[in-house]
Protein backbone atom coordinates (compact mmCIF):
# COMPACT_ATOMS: atom_id res chain seq x y z
CA UNK A 1 0.00 0.00 0.00
CA UNK A 2 2.70 2.48 0.99
CA UNK A 3 4.36 1.44 -2.34
CA UNK A 4 1.68 2.38 -4.26
CA UNK A 5 0.93 6.02 -2.70
CA UNK A 6 4.29 6.62 -2.80
CA UNK A 7 4.43 5.99 -6.83
CA UNK A 8 1.48 8.05 -7.16
CA UNK A 9 2.71 10.83 -5.31
CA UNK A 10 5.99 10.43 -7.49
CA UNK A 11 3.96 10.55 -10.94
CA UNK A 12 1.76 13.53 -9.50
CA UNK A 13 5.00 15.33 -8.90
CA UNK A 14 6.58 14.63 -12.18
CA UNK A 15 3.46 15.64 -14.20
CA UNK A 16 3.22 19.06 -12.28
CA UNK A 17 7.09 19.62 -12.63
CA UNK A 18 6.96 18.90 -16.48
CA UNK A 19 4.00 20.94 -17.14
CA UNK A 20 5.30 23.86 -16.50
CA UNK A 21 7.86 23.98 -18.82
CA UNK A 22 7.37 26.38 -21.73
CA UNK A 23 6.45 24.63 -24.96
CA UNK A 24 9.04 24.27 -27.54
CA UNK A 25 9.57 26.43 -31.12
CA UNK A 26 7.60 24.78 -33.72
CA UNK A 27 9.74 25.61 -36.78
CA UNK A 28 7.50 26.39 -40.13
CA UNK A 29 6.17 23.78 -42.59
CA UNK A 30 8.64 23.10 -45.33
CA UNK A 31 6.36 22.22 -47.52
CA UNK A 32 5.68 25.11 -50.51
CA UNK A 33 2.15 26.32 -50.76
CA UNK A 34 0.64 28.14 -53.68
CA UNK A 35 -1.16 31.47 -53.11
CA UNK A 36 -3.36 33.13 -55.54
CA UNK A 37 -2.56 37.23 -56.22
CA UNK A 38 -5.84 39.48 -56.21
CA UNK A 39 -5.14 39.59 -60.06
CA UNK A 40 -5.16 35.68 -60.63
CA UNK A 41 -1.27 34.95 -61.17
CA UNK A 42 -0.20 31.98 -58.97
CA UNK A 43 2.97 32.34 -56.44
CA UNK A 44 4.95 29.07 -54.78
CA UNK A 45 5.91 30.71 -51.43
CA UNK A 46 7.46 29.08 -48.62
CA UNK A 47 7.10 30.22 -44.70
CA UNK A 48 10.21 30.66 -42.95
CA UNK A 49 11.13 30.88 -38.78
CA UNK A 50 8.79 30.11 -35.57
CA UNK A 51 6.05 31.24 -33.89
CA UNK A 52 7.55 34.39 -32.45
CA UNK A 53 9.43 35.28 -36.01
CA UNK A 54 8.39 33.99 -39.13
CA UNK A 55 8.68 35.39 -42.34
CA UNK A 56 7.66 34.32 -46.17
CA UNK A 57 10.30 33.70 -49.22
CA UNK A 58 10.26 32.66 -52.85
CA UNK A 59 11.15 29.23 -53.50
CA UNK A 60 14.65 30.67 -54.61
CA UNK A 61 14.43 32.55 -51.48
CA UNK A 62 13.90 36.28 -51.94
CA UNK A 63 11.71 37.56 -48.87
CA UNK A 64 8.78 38.91 -49.79
CA UNK A 65 5.63 40.60 -47.99
CA UNK A 66 1.63 41.06 -48.14
CA UNK A 67 0.51 44.62 -49.27
CA UNK A 68 -2.85 45.98 -48.18
CA UNK A 69 -4.40 44.96 -51.61
CA UNK A 70 -3.18 41.64 -50.78
CA UNK A 71 -0.31 40.86 -53.47
CA UNK A 72 2.81 39.76 -51.95
CA UNK A 73 5.70 42.05 -52.97
CA UNK A 74 9.10 41.95 -52.72
CA UNK A 75 10.81 43.16 -48.95
CA UNK A 76 12.50 45.97 -48.56
CA UNK A 77 13.78 46.66 -44.85
CA UNK A 78 13.22 49.65 -42.78
CA UNK A 79 14.26 50.21 -39.21
CA UNK A 80 14.69 46.70 -39.18
CA UNK A 81 11.44 45.63 -40.09
CA UNK A 82 10.32 44.13 -43.74
CA UNK A 83 7.87 46.28 -46.08
CA UNK A 84 6.53 45.65 -49.26
CA UNK A 85 8.57 47.29 -52.01
CA UNK A 86 6.58 48.29 -55.33
CA UNK A 87 7.57 45.20 -57.40
CA UNK A 88 4.90 42.28 -56.80
CA UNK A 89 6.24 39.09 -56.37
CA UNK A 90 6.69 36.26 -59.55
CA UNK A 91 7.68 32.94 -59.23
CA UNK A 92 11.64 32.75 -60.76
CA UNK A 93 10.29 31.07 -64.40
CA UNK A 94 7.74 34.34 -64.67
CA UNK A 95 10.21 37.03 -63.57
CA UNK A 96 11.06 39.27 -66.24
CA UNK A 97 14.46 40.60 -67.19
CA UNK A 98 13.63 44.30 -65.60
CA UNK A 99 11.84 42.25 -62.04
CA UNK A 100 15.69 40.46 -62.05
CA UNK A 101 17.82 43.45 -62.57
CA UNK A 102 15.17 45.38 -59.61
CA UNK A 103 16.14 42.52 -57.57
CA UNK A 104 20.38 41.99 -58.27
CA UNK A 105 20.52 46.15 -57.93
CA UNK A 106 18.69 46.04 -54.27
CA UNK A 107 20.05 42.70 -53.09
CA UNK A 108 16.78 42.11 -51.66
CA UNK A 109 17.08 38.34 -50.95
Amino acid sequence: MKQALFMLLLCTGCVGVFSQQRPQRVPATPHPMEYIQPNGDTIDIRLRGDENFHFHTTLDGYKIVKDKKGYFRYAKERNGLLVPSCRKAHNQENRTKCEWNYLHINGIK
